[in-house]
Formats: structure tokens, sequence, C-alpha cells
């Protein structure tokens, strides 16, 4: 199986910003790539070269606003009576802005989202969708 690196340019200066790459889709004007573990991240740009060669995709993010990398929990709590264990999800995004990445995940939905800013630059976003409770924590990798 061949898997890529997924590597950033600016100015002629590569950023790696994700590995393992199985799988690359154009969707809504982004690209989303996802890992041989399933997880998916989006990233806004255009793909400079992909040397399947030496498994390299290169892109060339676009500059309206700073795409990081961020650690993204999603946990979903469970309303069965009695059970108070909860899904947990771990994905490694690169995103520019937390809760649009939240929005966009859970559009067509009834949502309503809280989100919480903290000093270390982690991003806390509760979302209730349609009375599910879900929560998103991103922490800046």
């Amino acid at each position: 199986m061949c898997l890529s690196t997924l590597y950033s340019v600016k100015n002629d200066k590569r950023e790696k910003i994700g590995e393992y790459i199985s799988n690359v889709e154009g969707r809504d004007g982004e690209y989303i790539f996802t890992d041989v573990m399933g997880n998916e991240f989006s990233v806004k740009g255009n793909i400079r070269s992909m040397d399947l060669v030496r498994n390299e995709i290169t892109i060339e993010l676009f500059e309206k606003r700073k795409a990081r990398q961020y650690e993204m929990i999603r946990e979903i709590f469970n309303k069965c009576s009695g059970n108070q264990m909860r899904d947990v999800f771990i994905s490694s995004p690169v995103i520019e802005d937390p809760e649009e990445y939240v929005r966009d995940m859970l559009k067509g939905k009834s949502v309503s989202l809280e989100k919480e800013s903290l000093p270390d630059g982690t991003v806390v976003i509760d979302a209730d969708v349609a009375g599910l409770k879900q929560r998103f924590t991103f922490s800046p990798d």
C-alpha cells in the first residue's frame, strides 16, 4: 500500500501537515485528505504536485486566513438511561476556524453551538444537535 505525506508550501519552504494519506478528494472548493486510520481533514488551497514515486503531495494553502492543525476530540454523549459511556473520536484536522468546521460537519441539522476559547489556544464547542449533546475540543498541535 502506498501512503503519502502532505506538505504545504509557501515561498518555496515546505512544512509537513499530514502523514499516511491514503485518499484525496476535492469537495466544495477544498481538498479532503484521509489518512490510513480513516481520519479526515480538509485543506483549502491548490495542489502543486503529487509525486507518486516519492509518495509526496504538495499543496499551496490559500492565504485569506491561516490554517492550523488541531487535535480534535469529538464526544457524543449517550442518551441511553443507565449508560454513562460516550462515544469519543479523535482526529487532526488542518482548519482555519473550529466553529466554522463544526457548523460544516453538522450542516443540514438543527444545531445550537456554545463556544469557549481558552488562554492556551484550545477551543471548546458544545453542540446541541436536535437534542443530542456533543462536545468538540480543538487543541493546537
